[in-house]
């Protein structure tokens, strides 16, 4: 692999570029999952852009990068952390569900713009999140996530909360319980009058 020409210099060692260090890490780690967060982290706290790392793994070649190169995918897919991918595996196996739109933008019947879900189902104005409250950094983090759903609950949406460990160990289980609620509130996203666009990336 050839020399990191964002490297930034110190008083006793060049130090490589954030999008550089994300590769490297990777290309050592063995499993998906491990991959899926080091990527999705460095993208969404703004320590590397997708473009700087697309770079960086083109510069990589083939070598050991076949994990990243997956992460990558599914981050510049609109993917924000690895267990919001394990859902989208999860629930990608199911002959039920209408299009599911990641971390979509949404707006209320009178133009408003309400707060991003993981993911969002259309039809039945079902918005998934991944979170609880052992997994959130701070109270903050935690209060902003009620908030969030209180919102979408006050325009009609059904939210379903969902934690890493729920989706890892029972993903059969968590697959019918958002079947049930679609199936529940078939045709109810009209009523809400919510304006649901895919997320650009």
């Amino acid at each position: 692999m050839q020399l990191d020409h964002r490297a930034r210099k110190t008083a006793l060692y060049p130090v490589c570029s954030p999008a550089r260090a994300v590769v490297d890490a990777a290309r050592d780690l063995g499993q998906l999952r491990p991959v899926r967060a080091t990527v999705a982290e460095a993208v969404q706290r703004g320590f590397a852009d997708l473009a700087t790392l697309d770079e960086e793994i083109r510069r990589a070649r083939r070598s050991r990068t076949a994990l990243i190169r997956k992460a990558f995918a599914e981050v510049a897919d609109g993917t924000r952390s690895a267990p919001e991918t394990e859902l989208r595996e999860c629930l990608a196996g199911s002959r039920l569900l209408p299009e599911i739109l990641w971390n979509p933008r949404l707006w209320a019947a009178d133009g408003a713009r309400l707060p991003t879900p993981d993911g969002y189902l259309r039809d039945g104005a079902v918005a998934l999140e991944v979170d609880s409250r052992e997994y959130h950094i701070s109270p903050d983090d935690w209060t902003r996530t009620l908030d969030r759903h209180n919102e979408l609950s006050r325009q009609g949406v059904l939210v379903i909360h969902f934690t890493p460990a729920q989706i890892q160990r029972e993903p059969g289980r968590v697959r019918r319980m958002v079947e049930d609620a679609c199936s529940a509130r078939h045709g109810l996203g009209t009523g809400t009058g919510i304006r649901a666009e895919p997320n650009s990336g």
